[in-house]
C-alpha cells in the first residue's frame, strides 16, 4: 500500500492530537528526526523466532538526534491503515 505524499505531515498530527510527548524519554531533549518512509516491526511466530518475511507492524519512527533513541508508532492504532 502507498504512503500518502503528506505522511509525515499526518502522522505528526495524530501523535499531536494523542498529546504524545515530545522530549526524548531518555535524554530529555526535543529533537527528533522523521523515518520519511513506514518501517515494519516483525512479529515472532509461537517459538519466539523472527519470521522473515512473516507479518510484520507497519509503524512509522522518529530517531532523537542526541541519544539515538527510536520512537515508534503503531500506524493502525493512529487510524493512518485501514
Amino acid at each position: 500500500m502507498p504512503l500518502p505524499s503528506d505522511f509525515k505531515d499526518k502522522v505528526l498530527e495524530k501523535l499531536r492530537e494523542r498529546r504524545v510527548r515530545s522530549d526524548c524519554e531518555l535524554c530529555g531533549q526535543n529533537n527528533w528526526a522523521f523515518v520519511e518512509q513506514a518501517i515494519g516491526l516483525p512479529l515472532t511466530d509461537l517459538s519466539g523466532n523472527v519470521v522473515i518475511p512473516g507479518p510484520q507492524i507497519p509503524a512509522a519512527a522518529l530517531v532523537c538526534k542526541n541519544c539515538g533513541n527510536v520512537r515508534t508508532f503503531a500506524l493502525r492504532t493512529l487510524g493512518l491503515l485501514s
